[in-house]
């Protein structure tokens, strides 16, 4: 009875983020995918058994800076060899709640014929910030969710 409860719970949780996805579409930019060796230190991973899928997540700088770049670095591995997944689609959903303000952005249409891919990102505000990747091929669909945590900012001399 145990498996049933926890199989539905985590369908629920990806048809809830599906939602998400679906109704945020109004706010997308397409991206151009940096691809280059990414070094990942330090991941945080994501395992699919189903579908034989690893997403590792990492980012740059490791304390971002309010408005400051920051890189938000992906790699997608099947998960038995350990060989990066090739000619993907991603997105990328950014989601923050601040004091009840629901804040997201979308990056789109991300080409990543290597397995591994990043984009910037500018932090607007401090706390927690949930990034949530679909990685897509004909064969593959999974959603991927990883937290950024923004720290409290200096304030200017």
């Amino acid at each position: 009875m145990k498996s049933h409860s926890v199989f539905g719970s985590h369908l629920y949780v990806i048809g809830l983020l599906l939602a998400v996805l679906s109704i945020l579409m109004l706010n997308t930019q397409t991206s151009l995918a940096q691809t280059a060796n990414l070094t990942v230190k330090n991941p945080q991973v994501w395992t699919n058994v189903e579908q034989n899928v690893k997403v590792q997540f990492t980012y740059q700088p490791q304390s971002p800076v309010l408005d400051q770049p920051t890189q938000l670095k992906f790699v997608v591995q099947n998960l038995k060899t350990g060989q990066f997944m090739k000619n993907l689609h991603a997105n990328i959903l950014v989601t923050h709640n601040a004091s009840g303000q629901f804040g997201n952005f979308r990056f789109g249409n991300i080409t990543v014929p290597s397995g591994q891919f990043s984009v910037i990102y500018r932090f607007q505000d401090t706390g927690i910030f949930e990034i949530i990747t679909r990685v897509s091929a004909p064969d593959v669909e999974v959603l991927a969710p990883f937290k950024v945590i923004v720290p409290l900012q200096p304030y200017p001399p």
